[in-house]
């Protein structure tokens, strides 16, 4: 494959995890265009939209891993502060990119056999939960695994708690509820609530 096909399928994936991040559901025309490609380079690069956008996912993944990987392997943070900027780097990403959620839910419709890289590269991850169970035993002083597991799940689904409210709210609410986490700060008071109050450190 020449220079000249390599750079125009960067060009598409590049201008496809731009859009998708900002905008969420995209056309191939508005892909290409933004590439400066023709419609027709996705079915020769990709084979076909869905192909290109689990490359975009891919990617996504691949970025939240990294972050949350140097986070937990820092050695100038305290483990709770690991914790708290692992838990805190989880939110700001679903909160930056809420259009990945629902690109999640359209590729695994399509098709029925695709198993998302964000499920087995972030919630699927022993390793990562490893580490972070680790720090929640160290911060507790426990070695209770069954205990530990079950912390990790509370933090976990207090990260995921504001998404689906968020979604319930945008699809069934006439109007926002008091428990709307409107603004970066109400976000940050929140994670360091459950943070304190799965590790008992209020």
């Amino acid at each position: 494959m020449n220079d000249d096909k390599l750079d125009t399928r960067s060009k598409i994936i590049q201008s496809a995890i731009d859009m998708v991040g900002s905008k969420g559901d995209v056309t191939i025309r508005e892909i290409t265009d933004k590439a400066g490609a023709n419609v027709a380079s996705i079915n020769y690069h990709f084979g076909n939209k869905n192909n290109l956008l689990k490359e975009v996912e891919n990617h996504y993944s691949s970025l939240l891993y990294d972050i949350q990987y140097s986070i937990l392997i820092s050695e100038e943070l305290s483990p709770y502060d690991k914790i708290l900027q692992w838990t805190k780097s989880l939110s700001d990403f679903i909160s930056q990119s809420p259009a990945l959620i629902g690109l999640i839910v359209s590729l695994t419709t399509e098709d029925k056999s695709y198993k998302p890289v964000i499920i087995q590269k972030i919630y699927l991850n022993k390793e990562l939960q490893n580490m972070v169970q680790d720090m929640i035993g160290a911060i507790i002083k426990s070695e209770d695994q069954r205990l530990l597991s079950f912390k990790y799940l509370q933090i976990f689904s207090g990260i995921l708690g504001p998404v689906v409210n968020r979604l319930v709210e945008n699809s069934f609410a006439d109007e926002q509820s008091i428990i709307g986490l409107n603004s970066k700060e109400d976000l940050e008071e929140y994670i360091k609530l459950l943070i304190d109050t799965v590790l008992g450190t209020v």
